[in-house]
């Protein structure tokens, strides 16, 4: 719902914006001529009119059908984007056609143009369109060299320079525009992503308090029967840890509100990676899902916090495994890598990730699971930055994805 209104939002200034456009076209394509041909002549005792050997007022009529061909495009087929297309080719071929007609074999010096070009020219910044001001600048400009070169006439350098150097300026505004525009954008989504962090922190230290009560009980009662089944230690010592991994979650969320200051450790990133996947191992046995590992020796220790590195490589390995309901592989590499960091790479035979989503990944509350909450990429996130590392998703739709992540082997303290 909230991409339809923005699209919306966005056909609706691009309206605003071209209605804006064909108003000004309007007036000066008409209004330029009667000066110039009726108003000009008349105080100067000159003939009155449009030049015979040309499309006379059909050089001005074409574009009443034209206006009903773009109505056409908008109402019917909701499609604003072409109506600039649609005027400025259908200017620049008429009027090649109307200059041809007046000057192509004759003796006069070629001496027209309209002032509708400084409209194309000066407010194709208004459609904040970089393309379209291309298209603006290399129509117009090339319509006066073709003219120039039929004619074999020089006259055409003046309008040619002149354009260019209102282009420069034009080009200029377009920049500005879109880089504020993009500025207003990256201020806006940090704030929408900082109210949504707060109503984390908030949901996250209302609940704390009545999951930590049952928590403490769990751990309580595993702890019991680890000492009642030694036999299974190996498992309930996998239990309590997984619990304190819990409690450690819960840190996590409340921080995300309100951020605390990071412990590192030396840690050996192959335990970390096996521990990972010996807890996943089962999950992935039930989807027939095979799990490689690729680690490579030697790796050096790194510094890091223990749990939440694993917090991320358990968020990481089980959505590798989720995107594979009819089982696959999950291939996970371990490597040195450049500037003193270990590269991970997670790699899925999956659906692959659609670019739309792509573009939301680690977004407050962004899930496409029908049980997820989008908060677990978003805790992921924010521990590899604040490890000082990075985590980069390459995927496209249909052919799986891989997951780098890069962490630095010394901490900056």
């Amino acid at each position: 719902m909230g991409k339809q209104n923005n699209h919306n939002l966005l056909l609706k200034e691009e309206f605003k914006g071209l209605k804006l456009f064909l108003t000004l076209f309007y007036l000066f394509f008409i209004g330029f001529d009667l000066i110039y041909y009726y108003v000009f002549p008349y105080y100067n005792n000159e003939q009155i009119g449009l030049p015979s050997e040309g499309l006379g007022f059909w050089y001005h009529l074409i574009f009443i059908p034209i206006f009903f061909v773009s109505f056409y495009f908008i109402k019917q087929r909701g499609n604003v984007y072409t109506v600039k297309y649609l005027y400025l080719f259908s200017y620049i071929f008429i009027d090649l056609i109307n200059n041809f007609l007046i000057y192509y074999g004759t003796n006069n010096d070629f001496n027209t143009g309209n002032a509708v070009e400084l409209v194309f020219i000066l407010f194709s910044p208004l459609f904040i369109n970089k393309r379209f001001f291309w298209f603006v600048l290399f129509g117009v400009i090339g319509k006066y060299i073709v003219v120039g070169l039929a004619l074999n006439s020089l006259i055409v350098l003046s309008p040619i320079g002149l354009y260019s150097l209102l282009s420069i300026l034009s080009y200029i505004l377009l920049t500005r525009f879109q880089s504020n525009l993009k500025a207003q954008l990256k201020v806006n989504n940090e704030l929408r992503q900082s109210e949504q962090l707060a109503i984390v922190g908030q949901l996250a230290t209302s609940i704390t308090h009545e999951v930590r009560n049952p928590l403490t009980s769990l751990k309580g009662l595993t702890q019991l029967q680890k000492e009642k089944h030694p036999q299974d230690s190996k498992y309930y010592n996998i239990m309590m840890n997984e619990l304190e991994r819990i409690n450690s979650i819960l840190d996590d969320l409340m921080a995300i509100g309100v951020p605390k200051k990071m412990t590192y450790e030396k840690n050996n990133i192959q335990e970390l990676i096996e521990y990972v996947s010996s807890i996943i191992n089962h999950n992935g046995m039930e989807q027939t899902v095979s799990v490689t590992k690729e680690i490579e020796n030697g790796l050096p220790e790194i510094e890091c916090n223990s749990q939440q590195i694993k917090q991320v490589l358990i968020n990481i390995f089980k959505n590798g495994m989720e995107a594979m309901p009819e089982g696959g592989k999950l291939v996970i590499k371990a490597e040195s890598w450049k500037d003193n960091t270990i590269k991970i790479t997670v790699t899925d035979e999956g659906n692959g990730i659609s670019k739309e989503n792509h573009e939301l990944l680690g977004t407050p509350f962004h899930t496409t699971k029908s049980d997820g909450t989008g908060l677990g990429l978003m805790v992921s996130f924010k521990i590899i930055e604040e490890h000082h590392g990075q985590i980069q998703y390459d995927s496209e739709e249909g052919q799986g994805t891989t997951v780098t992540i890069l962490l630095p082997v010394y901490q900056k303290y």
